[in-house]
């Protein structure tokens, strides 16, 4: 477990590749869970009821893993997906771990004050490292380049937040 952890601490750092990563089932299984779990704590840390924050947490795995398994099929590559989607899965969890604190000092209520305004900060430097570790990812996963792996990343976070915010808006 320590080797998994320290792995995806270097894959975050930039120092490995979702290609370092065994290609397991289980372990993309795992990260699933872990996603989801991590999700539901992003969502109840940030004020959402257990329901919502377990479907929104379910709707952006299920986009996450959607999106990269047809990207991959369409390009041929579908032997890169269990690699990809845990490097992702697990990326996610670890900047998702770390970003409870931040939101823990409630960057989005309504009282604005010194420790929000830090908190609003550091999620902010988080969410920027999150698109630059996706971009990492992706660079590895398509054969692109890193910018170009970035620039997919936020187009798939914006789409991914629209989406799921209209869906759970009509909701």
């Amino acid at each position: 477990m320590k080797a998994l952890i320290l792995f995806f601490i270097e894959l975050c750092a930039m120092r490995r590749g979702p290609q370092d990563l065994p290609a397991a089932p289980l372990l993309l299984a795992l990260m699933a869970i872990a996603s989801l779990l991590t999700g539901l704590l992003i969502g109840l840390v940030a004020g959402l009821p257990l329901g919502s924050g377990l479907t929104q947490s379910l709707a952006e795995l299920a986009l996450t893993l959607g999106a990269l398994y047809a990207a991959l099929r369409l390009l041929g590559r579908d032997a890169r997906f269990l690699q990809a989607a845990t490097a992702l899965l697990g990326a996610g969890v670890l900047i998702g771990l770390l970003a409870v604190v931040p939101l823990s000092l409630n960057p989005t209520g309504s009282q604005e004050t010194d420790l929000a305004a830090l908190g609003a900060l550091m999620l902010l430097a988080l969410v920027v490292w999150s698109l630059v570790v996706t971009g990492h990812i992706l660079r590895h996963t398509f054969e692109i380049t890193l910018g170009q792996g970035v620039a997919v990343a936020v187009a798939f976070k914006i789409s991914t937040l629209i989406l799921i915010g209209s869906l759970f808006r009509a909701a």
